[in-house]
């Protein structure tokens, strides 16, 4: 290697409230696999948007085979030789892989129209290229998610980029696929190709790449060759060295825990989640920790009976004693709140009053059935409205018009006017001021500490430690930890990259 085929200086960028970049340096050559790593939240997706024109930087420069280049939008960057091939597969189901690949600028014929048998020859090659026999004229829906990554690959590769930019891309990938992937990189690194690669998986770095730049709270926290990377500096370089120490925030003591009201056996859903266990005991607040792609979201939307399972079991505590329930009707007896209020969690256009009481609207049934008794409705609301402190006008305010603190607590309010024995939070505080954040917080020790069983998920690791009892740590649909209260950030983050798990100890 000698002068960097790209190189980032300076980069910043700020959104309203966060610095997400602070003058961030990186560099890049040509025939290398460079990984981009880091905890979640630490500007590694910004700094590629930056660079792949999704946003603007607000200053830096950056510097395209020894020239300085202005990137402005995603068209500009591909104009510049940059291709992004990103986590979420952003493909149309119901039309050919050549419709796919060609959606933004289909070839055409002499007389400007759409050159359809070209478009399918140029996607054989391209596909060839990377040692596939897709049909062209195979429909997307009928892929599996390795062969859609594959035709994500192809579509990067039309304009022939010097620089392609890989976005957590094993995420959904099964080991047969994710080899596949690997090959394809390593075939464009021959060929003298940029290649950037953001993982999350620290096996993944030593098996692919030459080098790798840590990220840490929107800052480079250093540059490492893989061949003298250990698990142990990689986590040092992601935490920051004063902060391996344990912490414990508005929980304090440890809380004791009293019996199993729910317990998951061998839970499995096929290249989500497989073989998971635990038990949830009441009066404590666990804390499930992964990182992004770990399957933590998909776990417990499953666990709540929102989506399907291939096997195993769930059983709840009733009476005293575990009963094997059917996944469908965990709904009844687990509270989930959503990892996207707005979108999962709240009817917008509704009262704070109908949102309130939406889990237990066959509890609020009046004489009168089928109709609800308003009066009981409405009292109910108002005390929960009452107890958690929500700002509202009154109780028939739309529920969008509050600010994102006071709508999670509509969410809380629904759940603690159903009081199922289990809670599930979803990511409770993203989005929120540190006001509302520690308010939260504070309610969830307290609902632990009168006697709910709680799992909370949080992409912040001194949240989800300011509030657990223990951990449970998956990575990539496997609890692979379950960790004690006095467990310490690097520990917690050392389990969820795979420490003594991968290929290199």
């Amino acid at each position: 290697m000698t002068a960097p085929y790209l190189k980032l200086t300076e980069i910043s960028k700020s959104f309203p409230g966060v610095k997400a970049l602070n003058a961030i340096s990186l560099e890049a050559y040509s025939g290398e696999v460079l990984g981009l790593i880091g905890a979640n939240g630490a500007g590694k997706s910004t700094l590629m948007n930056v660079l792949g024109g999704v946003v603007r930087m607000d200053s830096g420069s950056i510097e395209i085979g020894g020239k300085v280049v202005d990137i402005r939008d995603p068209l500009d960057a591909s104009a510049r030789g940059i291709a992004f091939v990103h986590q979420e597969m952003a493909l149309l189901p119901t039309m050919t892989i050549a419709e796919n690949m060609y959606i933004a600028s289909f070839p055409l014929n002499k007389v400007r129209l759409i050159d359809s048998g070209k478009a399918v020859q140029n996607c054989k090659e391209a596909l060839d290229s990377l040692g596939f026999s897709l049909s062209p004229k195979a429909k997307i829906k009928e892929l599996g998610a390795g062969d859609r990554q594959m035709v994500e690959v192809a579509r990067a590769l039309l304009g022939d980029p010097r620089i392609l930019i890989f976005d957590e891309p094993t995420s959904s990938l099964s080991e047969k696929e994710k080899n596949r992937l690997f090959e394809v990189i390593r075939k464009l690194k021959a060929e003298g190709k940029t290649v950037i690669y953001i993982t999350h998986f620290l096996d993944e770095v030593f098996t692919l790449c030459d080098r790798a730049a840590v990220l840490r709270n929107g800052e480079v926290a250093g540059t490492l060759r893989v061949e003298d990377m250990t698990y142990e500096a990689v986590v040092k370089l992601m935490l920051g060295k004063s902060e391996l120490t344990p912490e414990r925030g508005a929980s304090g003591a440890r809380r004791s825990a009293g019996a199993a009201v729910l317990k998951v056996s061998g839970l499995c859903r096929t290249g989500v989640f497989k073989d998971v266990s635990f038990e949830l005991r009441s009066g404590e607040v666990v804390g499930l920790w992964g990182l992004l792609g770990s399957g933590r979201t998909e776990l417990v939307r499953s666990v709540a009976g929102l989506d399907p399972v291939d096997g195993g079991e769930i059983a709840v505590n009733s009476g005293g004693a575990l009963k094997r329930i059917r996944p469908r009707e965990a709904r009844s007896w687990i509270g989930l709140v959503t990892e996207n209020r707005r979108e999962d969690g709240l009817l917008l256009a509704s009262s704070v009053r109908a949102n309130i009481s939406l889990a237990s609207l066959p509890d609020l049934l009046s004489k009168l059935w089928p109709f609800i008794d308003e009066k009981r409705e409405k009292t109910d609301a108002a005390a929960l409205v009452k107890r958690l402190d929500i700002k509202i006008s009154d109780m028939e305010q739309s529920v969008g018009t509050l600010s994102g603190g006071n709508q999670q607590k509509v969410i809380l309010s629904r759940w603690l006017r159903k009081n199922p024995p289990v809670l599930i939070l979803d990511e409770p505080t993203r989005g929120l001021d540190v006001g509302a954040k520690g308010e939260i917080q504070e309610m969830i020790v307290k609902l632990a500490r009168d006697g709910a069983a709680i799992m909370v998920i949080s992409s912040e690791i001194e949240e989800i430690m300011s509030v657990s009892d223990r951990y449970l740590v998956i990575d990539r649909g496997r609890i692979v930890a379950e960790l004690d209260s006095d467990a310490s950030k690097e520990r917690l983050l050392a389990a969820a990259l795979g420490a003594g798990q991968g290929a290199k100890p």
